[in-house]
């Protein structure tokens, strides 16, 4: 594939890959059954044509790449809906557009070296970026504090914050998450079922099943964050038990129950919806048939 197909390909792989987590059911997030935390599937849908435009943009390094799609966010949308989204996607899809289409064994290993290499200067955009976008908890740090702009590479900002950040974490640990739970979830239920959308809901109730969401962590606690932990099991269960007999309908019935009681109480499962979205993603632009990692 030519440089200028992969580009079309990777700007058509994000879109799709977003317009396809908004059509999941995802319990507590925003999704077509159902809007919350003042936002609305449009506000997505929007943001993902400025991310795909901007990450593809061949004009720009992989951290102002980032910077502008920020930018553009909060001038046209004018609230944060994908900072998570956009960290994630944005080396990987740097990556591709430099190396091709790779193998997820392959990605795998450059993630973190990719990262690792950006200097002091590559790093400072992503820095404004945070803060423009001023997430909940992301942006407040005693020691690297993105308000005052660090001046430190993005990979020690990312260790210092990946204590309390998953998608610091997967800075850190090369998506460690994403390829170690999404993936293998992503796969495993694809096996059963050939509707993306509720494939997706499988790989996230994985997620919440077992990771302890660092956005309800630091928006309610975590005593919340574990209770949510936990009835994510029951949901998984539900979703797995059911799905033998195909019976949609009390599946969709029993996770909007769990979608409203969370939403009635302020919980946005924010880092496991993209978590999610990220493991489509990568599942979107790898080579397919890849040997186990």
């Amino acid at each position: 594939m030519k440089k200028k197909e992969i580009k079309s390909f990777l700007k058509k792989q994000i879109k799709l890959s977003c317009y396809a987590e908004m059509s999941a059911l995802k319990p507590g997030n925003v999704h077509e059954y159902s809007p919350g935390h003042g936002m609305i599937t449009k506000d997505f849908y929007k943001s993902a044509n400025i991310i795909a435009n901007c990450l593809t943009n061949n004009n720009f390094h992989f951290s102002k790449k980032i910077l502008k799609c920020v930018q553009e966010i909060k001038e046209k949308v004018k609230k944060n809906t994908n900072l998570g989204i956009i960290l994630l996607f944005a080396p990987i899809v740097s990556i591709v557009l430099e190396k091709g289409i790779l193998n997820k064994k392959e990605l795998y290993k450059k993630i973190p070296l990719y990262i690792k290499k950006q200097n002091l200067k590559n790093s400072l955009p992503i820095f404004e970026a945070i803060k423009i976008a001023a997430p909940g908890g992301l942006g407040k740090s005693i020691k690297y504090d993105v308000n005052q702009l660090p001046k430190v590479t993005l990979y020690n900002a990312m260790n210092y914050s990946s204590k309390k950040d998953f998608i610091a974490k997967q800075y850190i640990t090369g998506f460690k998450d994403i390829f170690k739970i999404g993936l293998p979830a992503y796969e495993n239920f694809q096996n059963n079922c050939k509707d993306e959308k509720w494939i997706l809901t499988w790989v996230y109730l994985t997620f919440l099943k077992s990771l302890t969401d660092r956005h309800i962590k630091r928006k309610k606690g975590i005593k919340v964050a574990k209770k949510v932990k936990i009835e994510a099991k029951k949901y998984y269960k539900i979703l797995k038990n059911e799905k033998k007999n195909n019976n949609m309908k009390e599946i969709t019935k029993k996770l909007l129950f769990f979608d409203k009681k969370l939403k009635s109480a302020g919980i946005n499962p924010g880092t496991t919806a993209d978590l999610t979205v990220a493991t489509l993603f990568i599942e979107k632009v790898t080579e397919k048939q890849q040997k186990k990692l």
